[in-house]
């Protein structure tokens, strides 16, 4: 009952994006569930070229891995994020 307890606790853990100015986490934004790993990539980016103290954002996937995502983002990572964020 456990096992299937933190089971379900680690599938319904939320989507964010942290945003930082060097070590300083400046604010945190929540991603829906029904929102695309690209909308939320685009969602990012779009706060990163609005502020221009923002220096890298983090993206956590639901599985609670985080990426990195720098101000000057390749396309090629950005792809590689949206396919393999889970």
């Amino acid at each position: 009952m456990s096992d299937e307890y933190s089971r379900n606790e680690r599938r319904k853990r939320p989507r964010k994006i942290s945003l930082y100015n060097g070590d300083e986490k400046l604010s945190d934004i929540g991603v829906p569930m029904a929102e695309s790993n690209h909308a939320a990539l685009k969602r990012t980016l779009q706060e990163l070229h609005r502020s221009p103290i923002l220096t890298h954002a983090v993206f956590r996937d639901r599985n609670g891995k985080t990426w990195l995502i720098p101000r000057s983002i390749s396309y090629f990572k950005r792809l590689k994020i949206q396919l393999l964020a889970a």
